[in-house]
């Protein structure tokens, strides 16, 4: 059990370095590559695998229902390995952003796969603690991802590149220690035919939107604020992975928190105060108050998000059956990379509109409206009791 543990964390960890660790390195991307629309398409190199995910994910979850887990993981972190490390060798931006598509459907199989099985494996405050330590582990690896990409991209924007070929040791480690549970050598998949499945919609609805918004507003962070600190502070690659690792920093904090305030808290409390940390850490982060109050925003906001994050995991677990709980793990996942593509896209009139530092000030309000329309939600109508059997 320690190595497939090592395997669901490494494994989490992946999805995180899909992005984290070339945000410091986009200007340097926006600099080498020229043209029209550079700046857009530069952006897009951190999200597009976001977009793949959003498409790819469902099915993926699907395939892991009818197939297992293991193989869907262990294909995926092959190809995560060998598309994300191809960057190192492109010098043509279209390929590159081919290549980050590639990444993107090799994430949606690792986090639909890994998530799942951590929902067949553990169950109640078990599976509530080994959700916020798979949280935490990620806004931890975070941390040690976006520094080691500020300073390999300090020395070439093609350095970061080099990080996704820690995949294959992480490939090698599932094919030793991973086994798909509930399955034997009739039937590798989870689906069980002989009983009705029913899908609380409403409820998992709720959850998809709202991991939707949270995604949008928090890569924010990851693909506005290099540009902020650049433009207001002169600040270079290194120090800005500094900067957005004190975010991930604070969201790890609250992720291996995150037991803790479940037993104390619903999960439309959290939302709530999770949402709420977030505009707070965006109002510093918007307001020309200096570098030290963006540092005080970013702990804020990233607080914030990381008590969100493994509540929406958490609850779509336990509301979900575990024979399809792989189609309900696709969906989520797909919504979380779906936000995460959309980010720079909606964002961008609303930074033509208000330039970075409003859009900071505008999100906050917005975040701010859906912790109020949380606090009013007649949520009778909307959950369910749960009908997971694990």
């Amino acid at each position: 059990m320690r190595l497939v543990k090592a395997v669901l964390l490494l494994s989490s960890a992946m999805t995180v370095m899909a992005g984290a660790v070339i945000s410091p390195a986009l200007p340097e991307i926006s600099r080498h590559f020229s043209g029209d629309s550079v700046n857009v398409l530069t952006k897009l190199v951190l999200t597009m695998p976001a977009l793949t995910i959003a498409l790819c994910a469902p099915l993926a979850g699907h395939l892991s229902d009818l197939f297992g887990r293991r193989k869907l993981l262990v294909f995926s972190l092959f190809l995560y390995g060998l598309s994300g490390s191809s960057g190192f060798f492109l010098n043509d931006l279209f390929l590159l952003l081919v290549s980050r598509a590639v990444l993107g459907i090799s994430v949606g199989g690792i986090m639909s796969a890994a998530t799942a099985l951590i929902g067949d494996l553990y169950s109640g405050n078990e599976r509530a603690e080994f959700i916020g330590l798979q949280s935490g582990f990620m806004y931890i690896g975070g941390i040690v991802l976006i520094l080691l990409g500020g300073f390999l991209a300090e020395i070439s924007w093609k350095a970061p590149f080099l990080a996704y070929l820690s995949a294959f040791a992480v490939f090698i480690m599932a094919i030793i220690g991973l086994r798909d549970p509930n399955s034997d050598s009739n039937n590798s998949g989870m689906i069980d035919r002989e009983e009705p499945l029913l899908m609380p919609y409403l409820v998992v609805g709720l959850i998809y939107l709202l991991v939707f918004l949270l995604m949008v507003f928090y890569y924010m962070v990851l693909v506005q604020l290099p540009f902020i600190l650049q433009n207001r502070f002169g600040i270079g690659s290194a120090v800005t992975g500094l900067a957005i690792s004190v975010a991930a920093f604070a969201g790890a904090v609250s992720s291996l928190s995150f037991p803790l305030l479940k037993r104390r808290l619903s999960y439309r409390s959290i939302y709530v105060l999770g949402f709420g940390f977030v505009a707070a850490g965006y109002v510093l982060i918007g307001n020309f108050f200096g570098f030290t109050y963006i540092l005080a925003g970013l702990a804020l906001a990233g607080f914030g998000n990381g008590m969100l994050m493994p509540n929406g995991s958490f609850w779509l677990m336990e509301v979900t059956p575990e024979q399809i709980r792989g189609k309900a793990v696709g969906g989520f996942t797909g919504m979380i990379f779906l936000g995460q593509f959309l980010s720079p896209i909606l964002m961008a009139p609303v930074v033509s509109l208000f330039s970075l530092d409003g859009a900071f000030l505008a999100s906050a309000v917005f975040l701010l409206a859906v912790a109020i329309f949380l606090t009013v939600l007649p949520m009778n109508y909307i959950v369910t009791p749960p009908i997971s059997r694990k």
